[in-house]
């Protein structure tokens, strides 16, 4: 499985770090900042960025069509390039919003005392949809951003219409394979700080079953603002700090019909998690596709993304 080379990689990396640099572990850990990037997104070339500011952070979004809102929010460590094959799509019907959310993509903290949990991610959706003034929309969420927008759904049933999880954890179950590696201290800090171009290329590949999907532009257009010194603490906080004890406590909660959607071959969360998930929620439906991964939508876009947007329809 790729996310296993990706880990096996990493993990001798980091052993023969600890063993040459013992001494000066923790100060590589705690006080070395990796390089940026220097990748200039063609995506954002071809997009109209937007921003709206507000106390908690200034976000960068995207919106496109018209029609009923629907936002969009990528997993971790992704942004809203993660949308691009999706949005022409649901765009058809709806005005869409992809947004970067704290950690994500080209979106600036502004509170620097933000807890990156279950509940501050919840608040910066809010904090988001009061912004761009959306009292209530459909939200769709993949991986760790279809989390954040359970705990939203929970929290806020009025702001939510319709709800669709992509291979989103939710239940307090099986967590990915790599969680024990970047949530022990020293070992966290380094391995989100050697993950380089290629450490993080290898994690893309883990997320899809048809590897000819995952080009250099995909890995550029990921690993430049993930590079970002803010989003990779962001990105490492949210491994120690996200909780899905409170999710799945939650679930009645849910008052919006919900599609789980998930990629029979996620080799990062089982999809057996997707029934049931969909089975705790008062009125949701799992659908699970063959021979996709991870990341569902871009994965499997023929397949993934007319599912998506018959529910939404």
């Amino acid at each position: 499985m790729q996310y296993t080379t990706w880990f096996r990689r990493l993990a001798i990396a980091l052993t023969a770090t600890l063993s040459v640099l013992s001494a000066v572990a923790i100060p590589l850990a705690y006080a070395w900042e990796p390089p940026e990037s220097d990748y200039r997104s063609q995506y954002l070339s071809r997009v109209e960025s937007r921003y709206a500011d507000t106390d908690l952070a200034r976000f960068h979004y995207t919106v496109t069509g018209s029609g009923s809102p629907v936002v969009l929010v990528a997993g971790g460590a992704l942004w809203g390039y993660s949308w691009r094959d999706v949005i022409p799509e649901l765009a058809q019907r709806h005005t869409v919003y992809a947004v970067d959310l704290p950690s994500q993509g080209y979106t600036e903290l502004h509170r620097r005392d933000f807890a990156y949990d279950l509940p501050a991610m919840s608040e910066a959706i809010g904090a988001f949809l009061d912004a761009v003034e959306l009292p209530r929309v459909a939200l769709v969420g993949h991986s760790w951003g279809g989390a954040w927008s359970l705990y939203f759904a929970e929290r806020h049933p009025d702001r939510v219409e319709r709800l669709a999880l992509l291979d989103s954890p939710g239940l307090d179950a099986e967590k990915a394979p790599v969680t024990p590696l970047f949530t022990t201290p020293v070992l966290g800090e380094l391995a989100t700080k050697l993950t380089d171009r290629s450490f993080y290329a290898e994690s893309i590949r883990g997320t899809f079953v048809h590897q000819e999907l995952v080009t250099d532009e995909m890995i550029d257009e990921g690993y430049a603002p993930f590079s970002r010194p803010e989003n990779r603490d962001g990105f490492l906080a949210l491994w120690r700090n996200l909780d899905f004890g409170l999710t799945d406590a939650g679930l009645a909660r849910v008052g919006a019909p919900t599609l789980v959607l998930w990629g029979g071959q996620d080799s990062w969360l089982p999809s057996s998690q997707a029934e049931r998930l969909a089975a705790r929620i008062p009125d949701a439906t799992a659908r699970v596709l063959p021979g996709c991964g991870h990341t569902v939508h871009e994965d499997c876009p023929a397949a993934a993304i007319p599912v998506l947007a018959g529910f939404l329809g």
